[in-house]
This record gives structure tokens, C-alpha cells and sequence, in this order.
């Protein structure tokens, strides 16, 4: 169930707020009455920018998910979301397109790996096969004489 964030303040019922990221936490401020709340963010392996992508407009109407524990915004102008900047395993600051194609290089490599793991385990296999055959032979001819 998504929710739209208000100002929680006695008076004030703004919902429209300054968005900031400090320390994997997202800052809000209310634009009516200038009230701070603080939202974990440290999920995300993005970082909201205090501006529209769009529009350059710098104020968002907030949305809680509560069920998934998201957050998300939107510009009080054009609806679009605040511009993002994404952050690879190594912490350093990179585009869409390069995070994404390190994420896909990581799932290869995993795949890779389960490849590699289940080659063993049928080498393992047939390796079994052939004692098991040498077995049989043996009992096949001790049983013969």
C-alpha cells in the first residue's frame, strides 16, 4: 500500500518537501513549515539529488510503499522522479548503463560458476558409472565360475 508522506507537524499538513541524501538516509524537509524527517535509504544502491530530472525543480511530493519498505518521489511540477546517481560494489559514482552492466556481469560470472559446479559433479557421476560397471564385472565373472 503506497502513501503520500505528510507533514506530521500540529498545524501543518504540508506534503510537498526539499529532498536531501546525508549518510544513506533521505532528508526531508516540509516546504510549508520547514520541519525535518529522516528515511533510511540504505537499501537503494542509488542516491536521490535534491533535483528533477526533468524540470530541475527541487520540491517532491513524497511516497511511502509500506509493504516493501520504498520510498519514492516526485516532482511537484512535471511528475517526474529526482535525478539519481548510482553507486557500483566499490562505492564509486557511476551511470545507469555501467552500474547495470556490472550487475549483469556479476550474474555471468555467477552463472559461470553453477556451469562449472554441476561439469564436476556429472564428471563425479560418471566416474561412479564406470566403478559401479568394473563391479558389476567382476561379480559377473566370479559368479559365472
Amino acid at each position: 500500500m503506497i502513501r503520500t508522506v505528510v507533514c506530521k507537524k500540529d498545524g501543518c499538513s504540508g506534503n510537498e518537501f526539499y529532498i536531501v541524501t546525508e549518510d544513506n538516509k533521505l532528508k526531508l524537509t516540509c516546504k510549508d513549515c520547514g520541519s525535518v524527517y529522516y528515511y533510511d535509504v540504505s537499501y537503494y544502491d542509488f542516491i536521490m539529488l535534491s533535483n528533477c530530472e526533468k524540470c530541475n525543480n527541487d520540491t517532491f511530493k513524497v511516497f511511502s510503499d509500506v509493504e516493501k519498505d520504498g520510498l519514492y518521489a516526485k516532482c511537484t511540477k512535471c511528475g517526474c522522479p529526482p535525478e539519481k546517481v548510482f553507486i557500483d560494489d566499490e562505492g564509486t559514482q557511476v551511470s545507469y548503463e555501467v552500474k547495470l552492466l556490472n550487475d549483469i556481469k556479476q550474474l555471468m560470472n555467477q552463472i559461470d560458476q553453477r556451469v562449472c559446479n554441476l561439469e564436476m559433479k556429472v564428471e563425479g557421476l560418471e566416474k561412479g558409472q564406470e566403478l559401479l560397471e568394473e563391479s558389476l564385472a567382476y561379480i559377473n565373472k566370479y559368479m559365472s565360475e
